[in-house]
């Protein structure tokens, strides 16, 4: 998608997440060669840490999810919680801001999105 202002072009497609075996959307923020080498890089990061992103959102997760349902706790989070989008953030803007969506096996109209900072996740919005 090809933006006038420097900058906010980006890409969309589908495409497999080694780590969970299933197709997600992506979002790629690139101008219009395409993502950079450390793009690519960083999504090879992503899915390397991909365990480790998801151990230390959880207690943000549970902390949201806890406002609409008192005590919630998160059991299984391969079976709560699919992965349904990744963005990947030009990686000259610093910090870096990225988020992984999610779908909830808790609330089919809502959509979980941990919004990240570099490599720390920062907060949790719910959509629905």
């Amino acid at each position: 998608m090809k933006m006038k202002a420097d900058g906010k072009s980006y890409f969309e497609g589908k495409g497999l997440f080694k780590p969970t075996g299933k197709e997600i959307e992506y979002f790629i923020n690139a101008n219009e060669g395409g993502p950079d080498q450390d793009q690519k890089e960083f999504y090879n990061w992503i899915q390397a840490n991909y365990r480790e992103l998801v151990i230390k959102s959880i207690p943000l997760i549970e902390d949201e999810f806890g406002n609409w349902k008192e005590g919630f706790t998160i059991k299984d989070f391969d079976r709560e919680f699919h992965l349904v989008a990744l963005s990947i953030p030009d990686q000259k803007n610093k910090p870096f801001e990225w988020s992984m969506s999610f779908d909830a096996e808790h609330d089919d109209n809502h959509q979980v999105t941990v919004e990240f900072i570099r490599h720390e996740p920062q907060a949790v919005t719910i959509d629905g």
